[in-house]
């Protein structure tokens, strides 16, 4: 009697402790898979800023897609920090876990307040070989090879918003971010990136003109909060 039910106690062990390697097993590897998919194909991003106001508000969670090689005027993409962080490999897998499982509502790397080393969601504006001026806060272009320039919004296949304002007359222009600018004519790799909120974000304005290999991902869609959903 005490033999059998030594054996049956053994078997009852052994049984959980392949359950338990199992779920294990089984969690390591979605957790790898998990982080395959956000590295390489798409993964979501949250703004916490009001930069992109109003199409993108402040608090939203976009999902951004790295695997784009190209980019088109009004396209929202996604740029690298312009001053690296150096990050451990296991806090940055902590901070990936942490993420996925509060759906971007926290992060541990949230905590650093250098405004270079995160990343910034912006709108393509400025093509390589356009010629481009600013007056009251909206862009003037001249593709290569046109003769006339035309505002953003006339140019621009897909409307979009902006949020900006008309100062008054004895403002002085060289406070804030600046609402016009001279003529000035973009290279074969080179972007003219702009906030849609254009009174007071950081932008090509201030960064000056941005390189293709400094564009992280292309943002895909709003996704929350669920009432802003939109596709990009």
């Amino acid at each position: 009697m005490n033999r059998n039910a030594e054996l049956f106690s053994y078997q009852i062990k052994k049984e959980r402790r392949r359950r338990t390697c199992f779920f294990i097993v089984f969690f390591i590897c979605l957790y790898v898979f998990i982080n395959l998919i956000l590295h390489f194909l798409i993964y979501p991003v949250k703004q916490n800023s009001v930069s992109m106001i109003p199409d993108i508000s402040q608090k939203s969670v976009v999902l951004v897609s790295p695997v784009s090689e190209s980019y088109n005027r009004g396209d929202i993409v996604l740029l690298s920090p312009r001053a690296q962080s150096k990050t451990s490999f296991f806090k940055r897998h902590y901070a990936h876990f942490v993420s996925f499982f509060t759906a971007q509502q926290y992060s541990p790397l949230e905590s650093v307040n250098i405004a270079s080393s995160k990343q910034h969601i912006r709108r393509v504006v400025g093509m390589p070989g356009d010629t481009i001026y600013m007056r009251g806060y909206v862009l003037y272009i001249k593709p290569a090879g046109e003769r006339h320039f035309l505002t953003e919004f006339e140019i621009t296949p897909e409307p979009y918003n902006v949020t900006f304002y008309v100062p008054p007359a004895d403002w002085d222009t060289e406070i804030g971010v600046k609402g016009s600018f001279d003529e000035i004519t973009l290279g074969a790799d080179e972007y003219f990136l702009l906030a849609d909120n254009r009174k007071s974000s950081d932008d090509s304005r201030l960064w000056g003109v941005i390189k293709k290999d400094e564009i992280s991902a292309k943002v895909l869609m709003c996704y929350f909060p669920f009432k802003n959903f939109r596709i990009f």
